[in-house]
C-alpha cells in the first residue's frame, strides 16, 4: 500500500516503522541512502541525525538583539544662544530666565550638578552664575556687558515659581522676574542667606 504523501517513515529498532508528518519525497532518497547502512542502530542513528538537521532548518532563527542606545552625554551646545535683540530691562530678564532655565533642565536631565539654578549649582556670585551661563552655551559672551547690572537670586530647584529669579533697576524702578518667568509680578525672595547673590 502506498504512503500518503503527509507522512514519512520514522526508523525506530525493530522490522517495524511508524509514521509522523512531514513531506514524503526526501524521505524515499533518505530510505534509499540508509539501507546502504546494514547495522540497524547505525541507521537509526543516522536518520536521527537528519530528522534534527532537518527540523533545524526549518526552525526560524530568532533575530539578532538588537545594539543598546547610546548613552547621551551631556555637553556644551552645538548651536550658539540666541543674541540679544533688545535691551529693555523686561526683555532682559526674559532672556536670561530662558538661559538659567534651559540650563537647569540639562542639569537636571543629565544628572549635571555644575548645570543648575544659581543655589544648586553653588555660584558665589552673580558673575559666576553669568559666567557659567556663558561657558555653557545658554548665554553668549558679548552679550555679557547687557547683564552685568543684573540681580540675581540665590534660587534653588526646590523654590515655588512665585520665587524672584533676578531684577533690574532703570530710571528709579525695579523690575523683577521670577522662577516661574512672570515680569513684574508679585514675587518673594528666595528663603536662604543670602537671597541676593552679590555681584
Amino acid at each position: 500500500m502506498p504512503q500518503p504523501r503527509s507522512t514519512i517513515q520514522i526508523f525506530t529498532p525493530g522490522p517495524r516503522r511508524r509514521y509522523a508528518v512531514a513531506s514524503a519525497a526526501p524521505v524515499r532518497i533518505l530510505d534509499g541512502v540508509l539501507r546502504k547502512f546494514r547495522p540497524l542502530p547505525l541507521r537509526t542513528a543516522l536518520a536521527a541525525l537528519a530528522c534534527a538537521a532537518a527540523l533545524a532548518a526549518c526552525q526560524k532563527k530568532a533575530p539578532p538583539p538588537e545594539p543598546p542606545a547610546p548613552v547621551e552625554t551631556a555637553t556644551s551646545r552645538e548651536t550658539p544662544p540666541d543674541r540679544v535683540t533688545e535691551t529693555s530691562p523686561t526683555a532682559l530678564l526674559a532672556t536670561l530666565h530662558h538661559a538659567a532655565q534651559e540650563m537647569a533642565l540639562d542639569g537636571f536631565q543629565f544628572d549635571r550638578p555644575e548645570l543648575g539654578w544659581p543655589f544648586d549649582r553653588r555660584s558665589a556670585t552673580a558673575s559666576a552664575h553669568l559666567e557659567a551661563l556663558i561657558e555653557h552655551g545658554f548665554l553668549a559672551a558679548a552679550d555679557l556687558p547687557h547683564f552685568v547690572e543684573i540681580q540675581i537670586a540665590n534660587l534653588s530647584d526646590s523654590d515655588p515659581g512665585e520665587t524672584a529669579l533676578a531684577q533690574i533697576t532703570r530710571k528709579g524702578k525695579t523690575h523683577t522676574i521670577r522662577k516661574d518667568g512672570l515680569v513684574d509680578s508679585n514675587s518673594i525672595p528666595p528663603p536662604r542667606d543670602p537671597a541676593w547673590l552679590p555681584q
